[in-house]
């Protein structure tokens, strides 16, 4: 191939994955947004309004299970018997076949459910005034929860591509049975790491040293694992991703 990355193919790339998935994805959609709007409404039940907080915890339940499945959606065809060659003899390299599925799954996704959301959630509060007397609450929608809610997505939406490229049966829950037993496994890090370093100066007061090591673990090294973390969960885990697509090449 002449050139290793084209934003052009790139772009085309997105669009084709668009085409042969756009039942899947209205169906998707469209069954998320009638939730969205349903949850929307059962905050109104009782105060008459919309706050900011359950506005934005509503489209969260939402947006992340609905961009996970849309992640395993868009490498369907990486464990298809049937159209997985054909797919990898596209004249795409894999570099530009991991920047289209990450743009595709995690930008372009958020973008668009974001504006789902917003319409969803004015339509709900007309509804919601219609029906219960609810206030026409105007909600900041682009808060500083709703950055932490997309950067949050962003940062583990990479470990979702890995899964869906590694599992060919029963993807999502085994993805989520090795998140599990990371997070078990990083805890226990965490605790034994904050036991060593610390158990010499009496910072445990009592009996409790074991949910003390537990609190404790989690604030003094919440910067350090803020960035261990996420390099993890983001960076590393696109670069498993890429490495996996020319896995499945070879």
């Amino acid at each position: 191939m002449g050139k290793e990355f084209d934003i052009s193919r790139i772009v085309q790339f997105i669009k084709r994955d668009l085409t042969l998935q756009k039942n899947t994805i209205t169906i998707g959609l469209l069954v998320g947004s009638i939730v969205l709007f349903l949850l929307y409404l059962f905050n109104m039940v009782w105060d008459k309004r919309l706050s900011a907080d359950e506005f934005l915890g509503s489209f969260s339940l939402c947006y992340f299970p609905l961009g996970i499945f849309y992640v395993y959606t868009m490498l369907r065809e990486f464990q298809n018997p049937k159209f997985n060659h054909s797919y990898l003899s596209l004249p795409v390299s894999n570099l530009e076949r991991i920047t289209a599925k990450w743009l595709n799954g995690a930008l372009l996704y958020t973008l668009v459910f974001s504006l789902i959301g917003i319409i969803v959630g004015i339509l709900a509060m007309m509804v919601g005034i219609v029906v219960f007397g609810a206030e026409m609450h105007v909600t900041a929608f682009f808060s500083e929860n709703y950055w932490k809610v997309v950067k949050l997505f962003l940062l583990i939406q990479p470990t979702f591509m890995v899964g869906a490229l590694t599992f060919s049966k029963n993807r999502v829950g085994k993805t989520l049975m090795v998140l599990g037993l990371l997070f078990i496994g990083f805890l226990l890090f965490n605790f034994i790491g904050f036991g060593i370093l610390n158990h010499d100066f009496g910072v445990f007061s009592g009996e409790s040293s074991g949910s003390e090591a537990f609190d404790r673990a989690s604030q003094d090294f919440s910067v350090l694992g803020r960035w261990f973390y996420g390099l993890i969960f983001g960076p590393l885990m696109l670069v498993v991703a890429y490495f996996k697509m020319v896995e499945k090449e070879v």
